[in-house]
């Protein structure tokens, strides 16, 4: 199987790409602006940024990972997010519809259900895959990020090809960066105990699994689905980043406690029927365990 990632030297396409290859029957191409520092026999890499590529490998199955992320960027940086975000995948699709692909598979986002949930102020649900999508306040640069990757799914959705949308869910794990886990652990061991969204609550799912449940999902034989990839078991903010002082062995220190930025939602956790429908994966890496991962690997 041939296939083409995208966003390959980030933190989701770096580990899915380093899966792919355990199969030797598997060619990858990958592509990123950033130099992806891996080698194998089945693997080329193409160093540029993908919104000035005009052509594209043949491949059978595309995951397109690339996009401007990390939540401080979307209020510094909006307009780059949203130019990166939308004419990569346009790109991608205009190249790709003229030629036969088994699957395009894309990565949405979470924060696509930001907006209904602020509207509702219902923080007692788990978000399914048919909920409506709305952004509350578009004066608000958040919404740079999860309105251009909607957009995006749009883009895909009525493209013509066989696609998959799958909404990542706080994924962590090694060589993340820009994210609150490995920010927060950063910041610890550098004598800061400062912590921003305290009173919010996340769903964390650790890489390995959400690699898991991606290569499965490629694998199904149904297409055209949204598909939320996560844990349903939610964490407190607060207590993940006491749970990390702990194992970072930091007693007896106060943390510094700030609000979240506006638009954040207090709440986030997916409806995960669907992937458990269809993935063989039924039990995920507990937190602790995740995080004793990336303290040990960093």
């Amino acid at each position: 199987m041939k296939y083409l990632v995208t966003g390959s030297a980030g933190f989701i396409g770096y580990h899915l790409v380093k899966r792919l290859l355990k199969n030797d029957k598997n060619f990858i191409f990958a592509i990123d602006k950033k130099k992806l520092n891996l080698k194998h026999k089945n693997l080329k890499i193409i160093t540029k940024n993908i919104n000035n590529i005009s052509k594209f490998p043949k491949v059978d199955i595309v995951f397109h990972l690339a996009a401007f992320n990390g939540t401080k960027y979307f209020y510094s940086k909006p307009l780059e997010v949203i130019d990166q975000n939308l004419i990569s995948t346009l790109n991608l699709i205009k190249y790709y519809k003229k030629k036969k692909l088994l699957k395009f598979i894309i990565a949405g986002s979470s924060e696509a259900y930001a907006g209904a949930q602020i509207i509702k102020k219902n923080n007692n649900i788990s978000h399914n895959e048919t909920e409506p999508i709305t952004f509350q306040d578009i004066k608000n640069p958040r919404w740079s990020y999860s309105s251009s990757k909607f957009m995006s799914e749009i883009i895909t959705i009525n493209s013509g090809i066989p696609y998959l949308i799958l909404r990542y869910f706080n994924v962590y794990g090694p060589r993340q960066k820009d994210h609150f886990i490995p920010e927060f652990i950063n910041r610890v061991k550098r004598g800061k105990y400062e912590l921003y969204g305290f009173k919010n609550k996340r769903s964390f799912i650790y890489i390995d699994d959400a690699i898991d449940a991606t290569i499965d999902l490629s694998n199904i034989k149904k297409n055209n689905e949204i598909i939320n990839i996560g844990s349903n078991i939610e964490s407190k903010i607060i207590d993940v980043a006491k749970l990390i002082m702990n194992l970072l062995k930091v007693k007896n220190k106060k943390l510094k406690l700030f609000s979240a930025p506006k638009g954040s939602v207090l709440k986030r956790k997916p409806n995960i029927n669907k992937l458990k429908n269809y993935t063989k994966k039924k039990k995920f890496l507990s937190l602790e365990k995740g995080i004793k991962l990336i303290i040990k690997k960093n």
